[in-house]
């Protein structure tokens, strides 16, 4: 192949590879969780998105993500508060906690700086016949590891629940039973509506 027949090719390439952004949103669980869109709010030590009960606090952005057609691998965080500006970010799976086969969802600015294990360069969309799209992520061949929200209180008292990607086993079975916990999908919707750091939940809708 000659370079110009490459270059075309690369260029056709890049202009079918279309991004698309998202929100994350619950569906199941609880009068609380289902069909709630998961904001971002700061848990100790970790930023982990979640949802809280009505009223709704209007500086807790959305949670959005931008994810590549072509190879929704990654999903890349969209910043709605851009202070201090916008740096590459992802959201990805931490073990952090120690839990066996227990992994929180985790926005990270730094991926390659977070504590082994950190996953978030194979996230899979799963479409259903209706055409939503549940997230997934790789190395589940058995279909054994589900979302569940898990109930947490933070520092400043709010109560909310955040989702986490789990496969039950006889090592984590005594501690996911001492946890608060609902079994809910977790989705993604496609963002409508510019970001604006001002406006309720960091997009004008």
């Amino acid at each position: 192949m000659t370079s110009a027949k490459l270059l075309v090719l690369l260029g056709a390439l890049a202009a079918s590879a279309q991004a698309t952004d998202y929100f994350f949103r619950f569906v199941g669980g609880n009068a609380v969780t289902h069909g709630q869109r998961l904001r971002l709010n700061n848990s100790i030590p970790l930023i982990s998105p979640g949802v809280t009960a009505a009223p709704y606090n209007d500086a807790d952005h959305f949670s959005r993500i931008s994810v590549v057609d072509a190879s929704p691998s990654t999903l890349f965080v969209v910043p709605t508060n851009p202070h201090p500006p916008p740096v590459p970010g992802y959201y990805g799976l931490s073990g952090a906690e120690g839990v066996p086969d227990t992994f929180r969802l985790l926005q990270s600015y730094h991926p390659a700086d977070e504590p082994a294990p950190f996953l978030y360069q194979a996230w899979e969309l799963v479409t259903k016949c209706d055409g939503s799209a549940l997230l997934r992520y790789a190395n589940d061949p058995y279909d054994e590891r589900r979302w569940v929200a898990v109930k947490e209180t933070t520092q400043a008292g709010v109560v909310r629940w955040v989702p986490w990607w789990i496969k039950p086993t006889a090592e984590n079975f005594a501690t996911l039973a001492a946890w608060d916990l609902e079994v809910a999908d977790l989705e993604l919707v496609v963002a409508t509506g510019p970001v604006a750091s001002n406006a309720p939940g960091g997009v004008v809708e």
